[in-house]
């Protein structure tokens, strides 16, 4: 997990912060900012600046007070676009991109079949 933390860090430009948020949700599904911010032990106005963060980044969504995760591919492939995009470099395929996404993809995966 910490191997995909550092990744989402230096690949999506994440901070620790919001790769923490990224990676409960991912392993606990859609959750309530409350609930996160116990979890992670981070303040609610903290936890609710990184989840904006990351819903601009297009990593997660909001629904009735609850955030959750896209499918991790889609939200992987979504953040390297945008980030693409503010950086004004062509959007193309990335191997590295596409090795995290799966390795999220294996971890959204375990953890809906404990």
């Amino acid at each position: 997990m910490d191997k995909i933390k550092a990744e989402l860090i230096s690949k999506i430009d994440l901070s620790e912060m919001e790769a923490q948020i990224f990676l409960y949700l991912i392993t606990n599904g859609k959750t309530t900012l409350a609930k996160i911010s116990i979890a992670l032990n981070f303040t609610t106005e903290k936890t609710a600046d990184l989840l904006s963060s990351l819903i601009e980044k297009g990593l997660l969504m909001e629904l009735s007070g609850e955030y959750q995760t896209f499918h991790p591919k889609f939200s992987i492939i979504n953040a390297y676009r945008l980030q693409c995009q503010r950086r004004g470099i062509a959007f193309k395929k990335n191997v590295q991109i596409d090795n995290l996404a799966t390795s999220l993809e294996r971890l959204h995966e375990s953890a809906r079949t404990k």
